[in-house]
This record gives structure tokens, C-alpha cells and sequence, in this order.
């Protein structure tokens, strides 16, 4: 149930940040309605590291999130040994990042995207359930051969 539940947070990690991706690059006006200022986080000088939109790049780390569960859901014999170790690094990480974009939104740009709200929280459950099965079941490392 898990890694299920991983997965199913990744494709919506993966849904939020390709809506966020395609606006950037399309030019296009973020939906955010009367929920926060949208614009105003995705036209930023933050809103990009190197030229890349910050939102691909949780994409991608959704998309490798989502590997590493559908790995160890099929039983691939790396990732039964190194899906627990793997998937709370990557968490720690992304809500690391996210807290770090969270503090920039709320007080260098005093302005909210609901859509980075969003996710931030899909890492931030992420993390808490990679840190709970990693602590609970001290599934931490690999098996010893």
C-alpha cells in the first residue's frame, strides 16, 4: 500500500507540475482564479534556475518518485533493495526545495500559487510516508547478501 500510495502521489505531482511546465513555455496565463498570484510566482526571476522552469523540475522528480515505486511494486530485485533508501532521499530533497520556494513566495515575492501549494504538500506527504516506513520498518538500507 505504499508504494501505491507514492505512485498515486507522483502522477499528481507529475499532473501539477506539467500544467505549470506547458504554461511556462506556451506563455500562456496560469488558471489560478480569486486563489493566490499565480502570475506573479510564475514570471519571477525564481521561477527558473539555469533557464528551466522549477516546475519541470518537479516533474521530474515526480517522474523518478514514480519509478522508484513502480519498481519496487513489480519487485525489480534494485529496487526492493534500494527503494526505501532512495525514496526518502529524493522527498528529503524535493521538500527541501519546496520549503525554499515556499519562503521565496511568502517573503521575497509576498505572493501564493495555489499550484505550488499543491505541490509542495504532494512532496511534503510524500516525505512523511517515505519517513515513516523507512523508520517504522528500519527498511532504510539494503538486505545483506
Amino acid at each position: 500500500m505504499l508504494w501505491g500510495a507514492l505512485a498515486v502521489l507522483a502522477l499528481a505531482g507529475m499532473g501539477v507540475a506539467a500544467y505549470l511546465t506547458y504554461t511556462h513555455y506556451a506563455d500562456k496565463v496560469v488558471a489560478c482564479g480569486s486563489l493566490g498570484r499565480c502570475e506573479t510566482v510564475q514570471q519571477s526571476s525564481y521561477s527558473t534556475i539555469a533557464g528551466v522552469p522549477v516546475a519541470l523540475l518537479g516533474g521530474l522528480a515526480a517522474a523518478a518518485l514514480l519509478t522508484i515505486a513502480v519498481g519496487r511494486l513489480s519487485g525489480f530485485w534494485l529496487a526492493v533493495e534500494w527503494a526505501s533508501l532512495a525514496a526518502l532521499a529524493l522527498t528529503t530533497a524535493s521538500v527541501a526545495f519546496a520549503a525554499y520556494l515556499t519562503y521565496i513566495e511568502l517573503f521575497v515575492l509576498d505572493a501564493i500559487c495555489i499550484y505550488c501549494v499543491a505541490l509542495a504538500s504532494i512532496f511534503t506527504a510524500s516525505w512523511l510516508i517515505s519517513l515513516a516506513h523507512s523508520f517504522l520498518t528500519r527498511d532504510i538500507s539494503p538486505e545483506p547478501g
